[in-house]
Parts: structure tokens; C-alpha cells; sequence
């Protein structure tokens, strides 16, 4: 029988099949609030050395006293060195670093503080003990939605997380999007949106004092410029990917009718808006950054980087020429990668943007809140012999969204999967929307189907779960670790990604064509499919964000 015994699969040997720990932050207000404090702590930005004695003064344990200046030459965004991989037990090295301290012997009304420099260390006013400092992370990102990707970063001891998105600049499809994310998305207090620092990064930086920035991608317009802003300022970056994106070829080609001259003049006015939207960021920042010293002004590099920008945005994003490279060159320190092997695909797709860079070899993203979860709650041993939920990974691109015949064709394919679980003996389909779906969308096509909607962002349903149906989304990496029967579905009506990262692609898989009114030969084998309750051993794997702070606080 199909997935009836243990498989020996390349995940099993090549990645060593890991639990680590807790959920969520508080709840405060989103982003059409009031701004809230931008620390949970009392203020911790003073600017003079007698503010800084007066803050120190004023707390029973020691607080966060920011980074006032990196020390040190603006890095030459020209020059080239190879990526430097590093081992999972350098994670413990601290990094070396010279950020301005406070100036020891400074007077108060209540006498003579003396700060002694210790590095990472702050002397508490009322106990005189040394203790840790608190480090501040900058996770920057285009959408509302990736907080949900980094929320884990929250709960480090002696860390401090503050994210920013740019929802609030989008124009056209994302902006609607943004719309319902603030109805759909109830974001903790250290989320803000970028009007918050007048769209300013020099404000933003200013206030926030990060003692590293962290992305979730390197392709968006929004990241990479925070990252040259960073690098500018000698603040640490660090990429961590919120999804697995090693895209090697086009996705497969969609079977449609050949567009009339009006349709193709329709697409064009659809495209204005982001065109609009990339014009007007790309300018605004350039000349902020030349304003304030961040940026050269060498306005013919920057008008053959906008010319690809505009006119080849595809490549712009995943395979950058060389002077998009050069432009936002050696903006990176740090790439935390679930596989250390991959660093060759950044190396051959970004160049010189990554040059310099050390690797880390730790988890996904996935992987940290999968983790934490089974630590906390391992899931109940259930009877084996029943087949319960299959669980349908969404992995859309953003023309579903958009695009009538789209979203007819994604309702009738989830409509005939619904009712191939069942013919199998499943129990029936349950529905996992991707971060970035609107609800509006999610809600129409799970509708005829009668799929159970999962809006949890746990992993109970995907552990619950007795098949995972999918086409590439990183959720399968998990699905993978946790040894579930997964099986891949394929259409010529939609724009898909088949597997195109391993473990995934080595993993048995049982093909499912969603054109077929009936697939005969996927049927036979899901039901063959037996539940199995698979001791697995998570020892080897690897906590992403849990590196990354310690990363930080060292």
C-alpha cells in the first residue's frame, strides 16, 4: 500500500527529519490607529549623554540604550567578494561590531553613573548588576500580511521586534488587497505602516535605532531599498525567505484564447497603475537617499536600473541585469537559508547584490512556528485506519485574485478535488488560504465545493491532516518533515509552479490532473492511501528565527 510503511526519501538522509517553541504576540492596534509607542519598553532613544543617564536612572532593570553611530567606511558597493558559507555552530561567534556607547562618568542630580563599556552589556542604575541589552530588529516588508511570517521574533528573549510595511503606498490590485487585510488581519502593536515615519527611511531609522534589518524577500522594489538604506547607515541585514523561491524556468504556460486588440489595450491600462506606483518609489527614494547622503548621484546608472525596472520587470525581480545589481550591490550580510546547497541559485540570480554575503544553513519559516507548536503541543495519537481531512494548500498568483475567468476556473478545480477526497474515503477538503489571499476571494470558491475554510495560522490542520494536495507552496517543505501522503495538482487554465525545490521533487507524489472530470488513475492510488501515526524524529532540524536572534544578540 501507497505511504503504508517508512519511506526512505531524500528528505529523511539529506535533511535529518525538529521541534523548537511559542505563538503569537499581543494584540494592539493595526495600522489605521493612532501610532502606538514604537517599543513596549519606556522610551529608549535618548540622544544625550544626560538623557541616557536619565533613562538608565529611571528603570529598576536595565534597558536597551540603542546604537547612536556604527563606526566605520561607507561600504564601496563596487567592489566584489565571494559569499562566505557559514556553519551552523558559528552561530554562537559574536559578530564583530563598534557601536557608539555611552560616555562613561556621566553626572546626574542623584550622582555619578559610571557606564562601564561592556559590549552587549548595560550596568542597571538601581541593582548595579550588568545585564543583557536589549537588540531591536527592523523586519521591513511590502505588504501587512508578512508580519505573520516573522511574529515568532516577538517572543525572543532580548529582542525587540518592530515591523514595517509599505501597504499604505500601493496603487491598483494591491491596494484593494490592503483593504482587506485590515479587515482580515488583527496585527500586533510592533506592526506599523510606513506613514507612521512620514515615508521617510531616514525618519525611520532615526526612531527606531535597529541593530539589524531584516527582509523576507530580496525581489520587491520595497525591500531592496531598505536594504541599501541599512547598509548606508552600517546597520546589519539578514534574509531570511518567507517562502522557498528557486525559480528555474517560467511557470507552465496557461491555455487561453489569443487576445483581441481591445483585450490587449484593457491589459495595459490593468498594468498602469503598478507602473505608476514602481515610478514614483523608485524616484522618491533614489533622490531621498542622495538627499541624505545614503546614495551617490549618478543619475545614468539609476535611469538604466529604472528603464528594466519599467520595461522588464520579471527579470528585474528574479534575474537582475548588471546594473540592477550594481545599484543595490552588496546590500546584504547575511542569507539564512533552509539549505546551504541553494546559496549557488542567489549567487546566479542576484550577483552582486548578495556579494559578500555569509551563508546560514537553518529552517524555513514554516519550519520555526512547526516547531514551536509540537513543542508545546504535541498532537493527540488518533486511531489508525480512518481516513480523515485531505488538506488543499493554497498557492496563488495574484491574477486569481483579479481575473473572472480565474477565479471561475480556481472554484470548479477545488469544486472536483472536493469530490475526489470524498469518492476516496476522506472525510472531505479542507481549504488553507495563502497569507496574502483576500477573504472576499477565499470565501467564493471554497463555496460549491463545500470545502471547511482553515484560517488558523497554526499548523493543526496540516499535522491533523491525512493528505496534503498542493502544486509548490513551501507548506509542502512541512509536509515533507512530517512524512504526509502528499499529492500534486495540475491545470492548463491556471498560471502554476509544479515542484521545483527538494526535498519536494524527490518525494513520492501522487499526480492529480484538475482538467479531468474525473481523474481514474490519481482515484486508484489515494485509495490506497492508509493513515499512519509516524513516530518522526524533528532532532535535526533548525529554527530560523531563533538563529537569527541569536545572531543579533551576540
Amino acid at each position: 500500500m501507497l505511504f503504508s510503511g517508512t519511506v526512505a526519501t531524500f528528505a529523511e538522509v539529506k535533511y535529518g527529519l525538529v521541534f523548537t517553541t511559542g505563538v503569537g504576540a499581543g494584540v494592539g492596534a493595526g495600522p489605521g490607529a493612532p501610532a502606538p509607542p514604537l517599543q513596549a519598553e519606556p522610551a529608549r532613544h535618548a540622544s544625550t549623554s544626560a538623557q541616557r543617564a536619565d533613562l538608565i536612572r529611571s528603570t529598576p532593570t536595565a534597558l536597551s540604550l540603542q546604537t547612536l553611530a556604527r563606526r566605520g567606511p561607507h561600504r564601496d558597493l563596487d567592489s566584489h567578494t565571494p559569499m562566505r558559507r557559514q556553519s551552523h555552530g558559528e552561530l554562537w561567534v559574536a559578530a564583530e561590531r563598534c557601536y557608539g556607547r555611552p560616555e562613561p562618568g556621566t553626572g546626574s542630580d542623584a550622582g555619578t553613573i559610571s557606564l562601564c563599556d561592556k559590549g552587549n552589556m548595560v550596568i542597571s542604575a538601581d541593582t548595579g548588576q550588568e545585564n543583557a541589552r536589549t537588540r531591536t530588529i527592523l523586519a521591513f516588508d511590502c505588504w501587512l500580511p508578512g508580519f505573520t511570517y516573522v511574529a515568532e521574533l516577538a517572543n525572543e528573549p532580548g529582542i525587540s521586534l518592530v515591523f514595517v510595511h509599505t501597504s499604505s503606498m500601493q496603487t491598483g490590485e494591491p491596494a484593494k488587497e490592503y483593504e482587506s487585510f485590515r479587515k482580515q488581519y488583527d496585527a500586533p502593536s510592533w506592526v506599523h505602516d510606513f506613514s507612521e515615519f512620514g515615508y521617510d527611511f531616514q525618519s525611520m531609522f532615526e526612531r527606531i535605532k535597529p541593530d539589524a534589518l531584516l527582509v523576507t524577500s530580496l525581489h520587491h522594489i520595497e525591500d531592496r531599498t531598505a536594504l541599501c538604506y541599512a547598509t548606508s547607515r552600517n546597520v546589519p541585514t539578514y534574509f531570511i525567505p518567507h517562502g522557498i523561491f528557486l525559480l528555474q524556468d517560467s511557470p507552465q504556460p496557461v491555455e487561453s484564447k489569443k487576445k483581441s486588440l481591445a483585450g490587449k489595450f484593457s491589459a495595459f491600462l490593468s498594468k498602469l497603475p503598478r507602473a505608476g506606483y514602481y515610478t514614483r518609489f523608485f524616484w522618491k527614494f533614489h533622490f531621498q537617499m542622495i538627499r541624505n547622503g545614503s546614495r551617490k548621484n549618478d543619475l545614468g546608472k539609476a535611469l538604466r536600473v529604472y528603464r528594466s525596472l519599467i520595461g522588464d520587470y520579471q527579470s528585474w525581480q528574479w534575474q537582475p541585469n548588471a546594473a540592477v545589481q550594481q545599484y543595490y550591490a552588496r546590500s546584504i550580510d547575511t542569507l539564512i537559508l533552509y539549505d546551504a546547497s541553494i546559496a549557488s541559485y542567489f549567487e546566479k540570480k542576484f550577483g552582486a547584490i548578495t556579494t559578500g554575503a555569509r551563508i546560514v544553513e537553518s529552517g524555513t519559516l514554516d519550519v520555526t512556528r512547526l516547531l514551536r507548536q509540537l513543542r508545546n503541543a504535541p498532537p493527540a495519537r488518533r486511531a489508525t485506519g480512518h481516513k480523515g481531512q485531505a488538506y488543499f494548500i493554497s498557492s496563488p498568483y495574484p491574477e486569481y485574485f483579479s481575473n473572472p475567468e480565474s477565479r471561475k476556473a480556481c472554484a470548479e478545480i477545488l469544486t472536483r478535488l472536493a469530490d475526489l477526497v470524498r469518492e476516496t474515503g476522506f472525510d472531505g477538503l479542507v481549504y488553507r488560504p495563502h497569507p496574502g489571499e483576500p477573504a472576499e476571494f477565499t470565501a467564493e470558491i471554497c463555496q460549491a465545493s463545500g470545502a471547511r475554510i482553515d484560517t488558523r495560522r497554526d499548523f493543526t490542520g496540516l499535522v491533523e491532516a491525512d493528505l496534503i494536495i498542493g502544486t509548490s507552496s513551501s507548506l509542502l517543505y512541512s509536509a515533507v518533515l512530517l512524512r504526509k501522503p502528499i499529492a500534486i495538482w495540475s491545470t492548463g487554465r491556471l498560471k502554476i509552479d509544479p515542484p521545483y525545490y527538494e526535498p519536494l521533487i524527490s518525494y513520492p507524489k501522487i499526480a492529480i490532473d484538475a482538467d479531468k472530470p474525473r481523474d481514474v488513475e490519481a482515484i486508484a492510488k489515494l485509495a490506497t492511501i492508509e493513515p499512519l501515526e509516524a513516530e518522526i524524529d524533528l532532532s535535526g532540524l533548525k529554527d530560523p528565527i531563533a538563529d537569527l536572534a541569536r545572531m543579533v544578540r551576540n
